[in-house]
């Protein structure tokens, strides 16, 4: 089996080089279904030392492998500082100030989680600086300097000898670019060049703010939970693959691009530590890789494991809380059965606290949006529509178009609470469980998931059955809303308008309500609640939908980027070189 390489630990980058053997809880996929021949990786079992001795301690629990290997990685996972000694990059207070103010602006228009904005920001940049350098020769140091900028990296901390070594990351990705993409059809050159940027903005980012911490929660979440799902007859690597992909969505709330550069860094391990003179080797499997990654996104059976691992996350998301709170005595914690009793009520406390503020902004910014976007609809759509077609304005279809969508949401929002003392009882038996367990036994794992077999055994006959009752289920629920709305006088703007708002309320108010249950180990349903769910689903579906398409056609975005930002950022740039030039002015009249 020659063709077969083996997932070795994971290194990570700091400013000093590579931090070798950190992260011993790590993750074994041996590859995709319908995977190419000469791209293969086998399992490989690596060791993972006790690293606390509990009888010489007295300590009353005795921690897994993997729990115990997990606070290792914790202890000795911070990326060590650069030397105060070396130079480091240095740029103008008074253009960070703008820039930040800025990348504030521009943040606020596209959502994303706090750790995924710094990688966005990445990407950005590069796509923008080259269209002006289509090579991306030097533009490292400008990358580097329009984060520390947008403080996005602290001011004084990146070495500047980290400019060679992200230009040369750069380098590397465009030559794989240039060799993969030519003499593709344009669709496929389209995508493969954003998957390579995604990459790229990836790595640069690792390699200026590795983060093993995360990465080594990640991986002992997946190995806890990998045992307790089955695929009904497929291949156990198909699974892994797919639980690993679960994992990074649900608990490490990964976006796609971060998930992608994940994969591609476990198939090609070596691929880091290439320069651009290498990159020939890895081409001929290159497009395989790539295609076969592209896959996994669309596997039928991934949205429910995603469920399966959502609904389990609560204690691993306390467990987290403990360690970031007591990062000097997580060890005599974990190890010590009161202790854990105690910190995890004191945990789920203060966030059950946070959950309730959570939901009460959430509900705020969500009443102020609707009703602000209502009055533009109004305005621009509903009132002349009403002027047009009968030569006065309809008041009560849109005082109920301003006002209802608004008091769904409030109404949903106060009736959302926050779990109680029950739960953190049942958090602190999970968690327990979690940590002593060990995964590898086949006791701890006989209650599986199995996950493709209902599909196999459904009829055609009851899948056809099920699709129409949910046919008829949407048109009942539309319908009815229209009877209603006809009844009172609306025309069919008036009803086009309350439909948009009343789905999107709902599929935001239903997001909100997740918030609730972020920590909450069962999520108890009422005996009415799948009738309730059944002529609801209709509802959320189109929410859920109209809000992605909306996403997708933001002006703002498409403003910021592509009006404001090249000027804007070419003018701080003219500012940085000036205050240098006098700074360096200063100092010679010294």
């Amino acid at each position: 089996m020659s063709n077969v390489s083996p997932i070795e630990n994971q290194n990570f980058h700091d400013a000093g080089g590579i931090v070798d053997n950190i992260l011993n809880v790590t993750f074994y996929i041996k590859y995709f279904n319908q995977r190419p021949k000469n791209v293969k990786i086998q399992v490989v079992d690596t060791p993972i030392t006790q690293s606390v001795d509990l009888q010489s301690q007295g300590l009353n629990l005795g921690l897994s492998k993997y729990s115990e290997a997990l606070i290792k990685t914790f202890i000795l996972g911070t990326p060590k500082p650069p030397p105060a000694n070396i130079p480091k990059l240095i740029v103008s207070q008074t253009v960070s100030f703008a820039a930040f103010l800025y990348e504030k602006m521009r943040n606020a228009i596209e959502y994303r989680e706090e750790h995924l904005i710094r990688r966005a920001a990445i990407e950005r940049i590069l796509k923008r600086r080259l269209v002006l350098n289509a090579n991306g020769k030097g533009i490292a140091d400008n990358l580097i300097k329009e984060l520390l900028w947008a403080r996005y990296m602290e001011n004084n901390s990146v070495p500047e000898e980290m400019i060679p070594t992200v230009q040369g990351i750069i380098d590397k990705y465009f030559y794989l670019r240039n060799e993969i993409t030519g003499g593709r059809p344009e669709k496929e050159k389209t995508g493969l060049t954003l998957f390579i940027m995604e990459l790229l903005s990836a790595e640069i980012e690792e390699r200026l703010a590795p983060n093993p911490r995360r990465e080594a929660f990640t991986n002992y979440v997946y190995q806890v939970l990998r045992p307790k799902v089955a695929f009904w007859e497929k291949p156990e690597e198909e699974k892994d693959i797919q639980v690993y992909i679960a994992v990074e969505r649900s608990f490490a709330k990964s976006d796609p691009p971060l998930i992608r550069y994940h994969l591609f860094r476990l198939l090609l391990p070596d691929f880091i530590n290439m320069t651009w003179q290498d990159v020939d080797r890895i081409l001929p499997k290159f497009y395989d890789i790539y295609k076969a990654i592209e896959k996994e996104f669309y596997h039928p059976l991934g949205e429910q494991l995603r469920r399966f691992v959502k609904k389990n996350l609560a204690p691993f998301l306390i467990l987290r809380d403990l360690f970031e709170a007591n990062p000097n005595n997580i060890s005599e914690i974990l190890h010590d059965d009161a202790k854990l009793k105690f910190k995890t009520d004191e945990i789920c406390r203060k966030k059950y606290q946070e959950t309730g503020a959570k939901l009460r902004r959430a509900g705020v910014r969500s009443f102020i949006y609707i009703v602000l976007t209502k009055i533009i609809f109004a305005v621009a759509i509903e009132v002349p529509v009403d002027i047009y077609l009968t030569g006065r304005i309809a008041y009560l279809p849109v005082a109920v178009n301003l006002f209802f969508p608004a008091l769904v949401m409030a109404a949903i929002v106060s009736l959302v609470g926050v779990p109680g003392q029950d739960n953190t009882k049942r958090i602190y038996e999970h968690l327990k469980t979690i940590l002593v367990e060990d995964p590898d036994d086949p006791v701890a794992s006989h209650d599986k998931l199995v996950l493709g077999r209902t599909a196999r055994q459904t009829s055609a006959f009851l899948t056809v059955g099920f699709s129409l009752v949910y046919a008829l289920a949407f048109v009942f629920s539309f319908g009815t809303i229209f009877y209603i709305l006809s009844s009172l006088g609306f025309n069919l703007a008036s009803q086009t308008v309350f439909i948009f708002f009343l789905t999107l309320v709902t599929f935001f108010g239903y997001r909100i309500r997740q918030i609730s249950t972020e920590y909450q180990v069962m999520d108890k349903e009422g005996a009415l609640s799948p009738l309730g769910d059944f002529f609801l689903l209709p509802i959320l579906g189109v929410g859920k939908w109209l809000s992605g398409e909306i996403s997708r056609l933001n002006l703002f975005i498409f403003i910021f980027d592509f009006i404001i930002e090249a000027p804007f950022k070419a003018l701080f740039e003219v500012l940085e070189e000036w205050f240098h030039f006098v700074r360096v002015k200063k100092e010679e009249m010294v």
